[in-house]
């Protein structure tokens, strides 16, 4: 029996909110072969009375509507079979590959979770989650699950008598365990909640990188116990610069007059289907006191007709005769008829996110300035199937200012609003807020600055996305945006080829090499044996403190690495560091690992150029596969790291560890010495030998053996810290840092590179 092809949703009523409109059409948009059903609280009701006589006490004595909820989508998918998705979750990519063969199919929370009070009071080692669900009808685990129901009924937390805790003890107790395919996190878990509830998800950098291998997306917004906090606040870790000319900032306070009138100023000429596109983001927008003033000077009464259709009276249209003025001219005639004690600049050719009016607002609000734009936004290349998210700058289109402080335009065909943003920030105080997403800049062609104007925008760019991850992007943003179209997926028959074509990144090695000269000819030869392109490779090396030749060696090898490879930097640096005992003596380790991370830190910096990834590679490396570096990217992780052995065997990385179940967030602060954290071997953590046959797993800390770090991370501020990061240094720090960065660290247990024996 094959999984039927359905989608399952439940809410209250068959009008669901609209923050959940665009998940639904995603759900749908990739299974256009399977039926859809909503499932309204009275659909449950009925389904419980007519199929499921026996659960009705059961049913309706629970306390909480969440429990029936949970109970009803149990009872929808053992009668019918198929997937079920909470609301809050949005799928990336069609789930077929997951269910085929499948009989029942349930992912399990993101490990974070298991540190939550709750579940360290149960001493849970796993939590399964019913927000994604898939089976068969009528699959035993659903009656087994039922009979813990039925035990459980009178539990007082919703998580033991219907949720994620009786489903995950109902699992340890089935006998059947191999009848049900239990998926890791990151492929419906991929973010926690934290992630979720301190708005870092809404960031669609960090959205990227956590949602690459993933099917769906959680957003974990709880609404059957968070409510109206489940939505519409400014992230709490959102980055915010104000510059201020005048004098200290007032106190941060709430905005005049509670929900003050924003006029949100549009000027347009003969593009009715962009300027409808922008009129739908206006309509969106969460900020209910606000209108929108259009001034049109072109001969086509297109747009005329749809504004008079939309009969909004918040929209207000002026027609003005084509006599010539410019750009400027135009946006000072909306000025002159805005009513709102702010003025919000609304190109008609870009698309916005329903809460930029309220985020800007708010950070108005929060830091008492009078004007506001953003300091990046995203940037679509339609044409060209590309999307990044722009260089750092006061973007001046995406302005929200006070009207008491706003200048008029100058007479300008194009770059007026630039002038008026200059003046602001010589005035006023003004805040630079770095959430991109909020502002999407179309680069469609007819643009007023020319496409050579936009390429220097792509080589700036702080992140850049082609082929199938600026699909995944432009979706996410298409579940918030009105979008005319996107580009058709990408056929699977075609995905490899297309991959194929596309040219190796550049990737930077880097070696810190101390004493090396023994090991120098097999690191060249395995080096040299890699399948990678050479002509991708760059080459650094820092040779520090050595008395065996080590410089000189290399500086001899120099004129054939130039030859072979893409870049060769050599660097040199004495730290004056010599010990008189083993390297692992627990009372030198962090001086020298922080000399080793200095060393890190100054090699980085002094060879990172334009590769778009850095490999860090040991100079005492006896064997790793030719294959290595192209299975580490394939990994498609931020930060990956191999499985460090020594030749018998015995795993030799100790430093690419995740701390057991049951330990906490932290480890035993009693194996605290000298500032960092050096436990006995096993003490509290697990190492990759322990996850062998498991595929790529996420872990707290990482070595540097072998370590592949994506280079933009390197750039923004991830570094070796030489000094003790939350108990962490040299490369277990990076992993603390990437942590803080929101910036999950993967191991390969079955990918094995071999050390030289110690």
């Amino acid at each position: 029996m094959t999984i039927p092809r359905i989608i399952h949703q439940t809410w209250k009523t068959v009008d669901i909110p609209a923050a959940y409109r665009g998940f639904q059409r995603n759900w749908k948009r990739h299974h256009p072969d399977h039926a859809y059903r909503l499932w309204t609280d009275a659909d449950i009701d009925r389904l419980v009375a007519e199929e499921f006589p026996e659960l009705l006490p059961v049913y309706a004595g629970y306390h909480t509507a969440i429990c029936r909820v949970d109970l009803g989508r149990y009872l929808i998918l053992l009668k019918h079979g198929g997937v079920y998705a909470d609301l809050d979750c949005d799928c990336l990519r069609p789930m077929d590959p997951l269910l085929d063969g499948a009989e029942f199919v349930i992912g399990t929370e993101p490990d974070s979770h298991l540190a939550l009070d709750k579940a360290v009071q149960r001493r849970l080692a796993r939590i399964l989650c019913p927000s994604v669900i898939a089976s068969v009808p009528g699959h035993p685990f659903w009656r087994h699950i039922l009979a813990r129901i039925v035990e459980a009924r009178n539990e007082e937390d919703v998580l033991d008598a219907t949720g994620p805790f009786l489903l995950t003890r109902a699992w340890d107790s089935f006998p059947e365990r191999d009848r049900v395919m239990l998926l890791p996190p990151h492929r419906f878990y991929p973010v926690d909640k934290d992630d979720c509830w301190n708005g870092r998800v809404f960031d669609l950098e960090f959205w990227e990188r956590a949602t690459r291998d993933a099917y769906v997306l959680h957003h974990w917004d709880g609404t059957w116990f968070r409510g109206d906090a489940a939505h519409g606040r400014l992230p709490t870790d959102v980055r915010v610069q104000v510059n201020d000319p005048t004098e200290p900032a007032p106190p941060a306070g709430p905005s005049p007059g509670g929900q003050p009138l924003i006029s949100c100023l549009m000027v347009t000429r003969d593009r009715p289907a962009l300027a409808r596109r922008a009129i739908d983001a206006f309509l969106a927008q969460t900020w209910p006191n606000r209108e929108l003033v259009i001034v049109d000077d072109g001969p086509d009464d297109t747009l005329a007709d749809i504004v008079r259709g939309l009969a909004r009276p918040e929209i207000r249209m002026l027609r003005l005769p084509d006599e010539g003025r410019s750009l400027g001219e135009l946006r000072n005639t909306a000025l002159d008829h805005a009513a709102g004690a702010y003025i919000c600049q609304w190109d008609d050719d870009d698309l916005y996110d329903p809460q930029r009016l309220e985020y800007q607002l708010a950070v108005l609000s929060l830091t008492g300035a009078r004007a506001c734009v953003l300091a990046r936004w995203m940037m679509w290349w339609p044409t060209a199937g590309r999307v990044a998210v722009s260089p750092v700058r006061d973007w001046e289109g995406s302005l929200l200012c006070e009207a008491a402080a706003m200048p008029r335009y100058p007479a300008l065909r194009r770059g007026e609003d630039t002038p008026v943003v200059e003046r602001l920030r010589r005035t006023v105080r003004m805040a630079a807020l770095d959430l991109p997403r909020l502002y999407t800049y179309v680069v469609h062609g007819a643009n007023t600055f020319d496409a050579a104007h936009f390429d220097v925008h792509w080589r700036h760019a702080t992140a850049r996305f082609e082929g199938e991850r600026a699909r995944a992007v432009l979706e996410e943003l298409a579940s918030r945006l009105p979008m005319l179209e996107l580009p058709p997926p990408l056929p699977a028959s075609a995905a490899p080829a297309a991959a194929a074509a596309e040219p190796d990144p550049a990737v930077l090695v880097l070696t810190p090499a101390k004493d090396a000269a023994r090991h120098l000819p097999r690191y060249f030869q395995l080096l040299d044996r890699l399948s990678y392109d050479p002509a991708r490779l760059s080459l650094g090396i820092l040779e520090s403190d050595s008395g065996d030749g080590t410089r000189a060696l290399l500086e001899a090898r120099l004129p054939e690495l130039r030859v072979r490879y893409r870049r060769v930097t050599l660097l040199h640096h004495d730290f004056g560091f010599r010990p008189t005992v083993p390297r692992w003596d627990a009372r030198i380790q962090r001086q020298r690992r922080a000399i080793l991370a200095r060393a890190r830190n100054r090699l980085l910096s002094g060879a990172l150029a334009d590769e778009a990834w850095v490999l860090w590679l040991d100079a005492d490396l006896v064997d790793y596969p030719e294959d290595l570096l192209r299975r580490m990217l394939a990994a498609r992780r931020d930060v990956v790291v191999p499985h460090c052995v020594l030749p018998d065997g015995r795993t030799f990385d100790l430093n690419t560890f995740r701390i057991a179940p049951g330990h906490g967030p932290v480890e035993d602060s009693r194996h605290m010495i000298d500032g960092i954290y050096q436990p006995p071997r096993g003490a509290g953590r697990l190492y990759l030998d322990a996850f062998s046959g498991g595929g790529i797993v996420p872990v707290n800390g990482v070595g540097g053996t072998a370590l592949l770090v994506r280079a933009d991370l390197h750039r923004e501020g991830l570094c070796f810290p030489p000094y003790p990061h939350r108990g962490y240094i040299e490369t277990e720090g990076l992993a603390a840092m990437a942590a803080d960065m929101g910036v999950g660290c993967w191991g390969m247990p079955d990918l094995r590179i071999v050390h030289a024996a110690v």
